[in-house]
């Protein structure tokens, strides 16, 4: 098995625990240690696991981590009221080259879904999303991709697609399983306007920083939708990291939290990474209170993936600009759904798409939802 080559958690965090509360997550997880060997995964729901390698990530100077700190941050903080029991896997090593440590984190996630089983990957960089993603390619299985950045990973050294990001190299693969793309955070000046229109000509989702902070509930139908969550850190403001890339605005750490939070809530939501973590106390206690929260999430999950039309919810047919659409409103969680079904194709599938009660309301108003129009083209193209 890939568990094999993963490297134990080090005696140095195993040493805290005797020193600290019973309460704490280091008393109450499953570890992989070097004399224990690999726990059961007998009941677990989570695994988290360390990712080492860290070369793709800009400058030598900005390839520093601390997985030591991150563990002992995390082990530290107290244990919410869980019923989901959660296992500590160690770290995947540096390979001899980038892709045995993407190859490797890839059998990891795959042994993982395969057991339904969470994972959470922190460490490294943005290239680990193509080691998740490529479960999906391999099951071929489509998968939705959400990422919070502050800007979108496509081109590089003046040129739209740089054939060494890793979201051209997710774009080009064929065949192609990713059914949609959503950026979070983004900030409209780092980001060419040729990049834009190419979110608008592959009809992905796009939310500026600005869209989103005055109320990150707007984020709940996006996330709800989603499979594979990356989060970096480089969204986050440089001053509550004390260090990193000089990002003047981003999310604070409240907010990266809260988004972690809603990550752990859907339940569709199979992998979670979060990387570019700059080597500083307080990137370790963020990285570690995020991780909390995606734990916390998932004590709530309502466990309504996929959702049924049969039963347990309200169906309102509403007639816009000529279309009629049809939403759902769980009758146990309350939360919305829309019906989506290619233009004049009565073969095509229906599927549905996670939205917000204001959808329905601005539906009522006449105004197609802009979530439903870009699920069309998607189903087309």
């Amino acid at each position: 098995m890939a568990i094999e080559f993963l490297i134990p958690v080090s005696e140095e965090v195993l040493s805290l625990r005797t020193t600290s509360e019973p309460q704490t997550l280091g008393n109450k997880i499953k570890i992989h240690t070097e004399t224990g060997g690999v726990p059961s995964f007998k009941n677990n729901r989570i695994a988290i696991v360390g990712v080492q390698e860290t070369r793709s990530i800009g400058q030598p100077h900005q390839r520093k981590q601390n997985l030591t700190g991150i563990r002992k941050a995390l082990y530290s903080l107290y244990i919410g009221n869980w019923s989901n029991s959660i296992i500590d896997l160690g770290d995947v090593p540096i390979g001899d080259k980038e892709s045995d440590s993407m190859k490797l984190l890839h059998d990891i996630a795959k042994e993982m879904y395969q057991r339904n089983i969470l994972l959470i990957a922190f460490g490294g960089s943005q290239e680990n999303t193509l080691g998740l993603c490529s479960v999906y390619n391999e099951l071929e299985v489509y998968y939705n991709l959400t990422s919070i950045d502050y800007k979108f990973d496509f081109g590089g050294d003046g040129n739209l697609i740089s054939p060494d990001s890793y979201m051209s190299k997710l774009i080009a693969n064929r065949p192609n399983y990713m059914s949609n793309f959503c950026s979070m955070g983004y900030q409209s000046y780092m980001v060419a306007q040729d990049e834009i229109d190419l979110m608008e000509r592959l009809y992905f989702e796009s939310f500026r920083l600005g869209a989103l902070t005055p109320d990150l509930r707007v984020v709940e139908p996006l996330m709800r939708d989603s499979d594979i969550v990356s989060m970096d850190m480089t969204s986050v403001k440089s001053n509550e990291l004390q260090g990193g890339l000089t990002q003047v605005n981003g999310f604070t750490a409240q907010q990266f939290c809260a988004l972690g939070r809603y990550v752990g809530i859907s339940d569709k939501v199979r992998f979670v990474g979060i990387q570019n973590i700059p080597d500083t106390s307080a990137a370790a206690n963020l990285t570690a209170q995020t991780m909390w929260y995606i734990i916390e999430g998932m004590h709530f999950r309502v466990n309504e993936y996929p959702f049924s039309t049969k039963e347990n919810c309200v169906k309102y047919v509403v007639s816009c600009d000529n279309q009629e659409l049809v939403f759902y409103q769980s009758s146990v969680s309350k939360r919305w759904w829309l019906e989506v079904q290619a233009e004049q194709d009565s073969n095509q599938q229906i599927m549905l798409i996670s939205c917000a009660e204001n959808d329905f309301y601005t539906a009522e108003k006449g105004v197609v939802p802009e979530r439903w129009w870009k699920a069309i083209r998607r189903s087309i193209i």
